[in-house]
């Protein structure tokens, strides 16, 4: 059964999905509109859910060599007390944190030179019964069976489908950065702080690295410089416990980057025809449970199996989509619900939060319940 399939968007997601097809024997190219594949940003967590896909893909020993295994997750108060603790114990594969330019280029290593193209971006596409056709913004063109749109939130192949319109700004800014010589920091031990209206992440890389998080309600980011975003960042966490105040001083300015927080109304329908979605192009969410990268490994796991067992590409994308609509919208909605209530500002709101949290986490959620379970790679 030759084929060949084109994946638009060369993130962790489309990287994911053009080597889930590789291992399948189809044959795949990936058009990526940087100059070069690379992923940028600071760390993140690959939570068992995914962990799971990548040992089905052959590559979880490679990724564990880059990354640090999470043996628990702990939510604190600003002054340090703890308000919960979850283990991360019981589970086939572990959880891992890791920065996204190691996962990406493990991922990216696995696949031939060949099917990867830089410096392309998808500018419009059309379909007939049997082919897609694909024009880039250089005035190039190509063809290829099907077109898997990976190529983010504000993804050209989903305006194509749905219409163009903003992804829903969620109220709260987010700032991430990378300390290199960090003290104070437990191995294994990732941490959330939540306080009134801001909250602050850590994330051991291992190697002596640390990514961290914070967040604060407001108006959208504005660009500034990198000096300004460092004491933006330091003024809004003073005072706050150990090491919250020494990874922000750790940080080199330049290491420090701000976005906002943004998502998308889940789709009930995501391609049509010979055309897909896939990651955050599909189900663009919140980073608040850690999933955003972890339901793009699973997309891509389960777009190979769905296209495995039938020559109807069209059927095959519908069949991955059916399986895989319900749970990204599920969790793309719990993820925007987790940020509201980490963001609360209210006194006496903030106290029943963090009772009505200690109560929940104590029995696993968000953690387990149809996060880690639900998907068998």
């Amino acid at each position: 059964m030759s084929r060949e399939l084109i994946v638009a968007g060369g993130g962790i997601g489309g990287i994911a999905a053009a080597l889930a097809l590789h291992r399948t024997g189809t044959a795949v190219r990936v058009f990526e509109r940087a100059p070069a594949f690379r992923e940028i940003g600071a760390g993140m967590s690959l939570w068992p859910n995914a962990t799971r896909v990548l040992q089905a893909l052959g590559v979880l020993a490679q990724v564990e060599d880059r990354a640090a295994v999470i043996s628990g997750f702990r939510l604190l108060r600003p002054n340090g007390s703890s308000i919960a603790d979850i283990p991360m114990s019981g589970f086939s594969t572990p959880g891992l944190c890791i920065h996204r330019a190691d996962l990406h280029r493990v991922l990216r290593q696995q696949l031939p030179e060949s099917c990867l193209v830089p410096d392309r971006t998808v500018a419009s596409f059309s379909q007939d019964g049997r082919r897609v056709f694909l024009r880039f913004s250089d005035g190039s063109e190509t063809q290829a069976d099907g077109l898997i749109g990976a190529d983010g939130i504000h993804s050209a192949v989903r305006s194509t489908i749905h219409g163009s319109g903003d992804p829903v700004y969620q109220g709260y800014r987010i700032w991430r950065g990378l300390a290199h010589s960090a003290k104070g920091i437990t191995p294994g031990l990732a941490s959330e702080t939540w306080g009134s209206g801001r909250r602050f992440g850590i994330l051991p890389l291992g190697q002596g690295r640390v990514c961290w998080y914070a967040t604060r309600n407001g108006p959208p980011a504005r660009p500034v410089g990198t000096g300004a975003l460092k004491d933006e960042v330091k003024d809004l966490f003073k005072g706050w416990h150990e090491p919250v105040v020494s990874l922000i001083e750790a940080t080199d300015a330049a290491d420090i980057i701000l976005g906002d927080a943004r998502d998308r109304k889940p789709l009930r329908h995501w391609g049509r025809g010979r055309v897909t979605l896939l990651g955050d192009a599909a189900h663009p969410m919140t980073p608040n449970m850690g999933q955003g990268a972890c339901m793009a490994i699973e997309d891509a796991s389960c777009l190979a199996k769905s296209l495995s067992g039938t020559s109807d590409i069209a059927a095959g994308f519908r069949t991955y989509e059916t399986l895989r609509k319900r749970r990204t919208a599920s969790i793309t909605l719990r993820s925007r619900w987790i940020g509201s209530l980490g963001q609360l500002e209210n006194r006496w709101l903030v106290m029943a939060r963090d009772s009505l949290s200690r109560g929940l986490l104590s029995h696993g959620w968000p953690i387990r319940l149809d996060t880690v379970y639900a998907y068998e790679a």
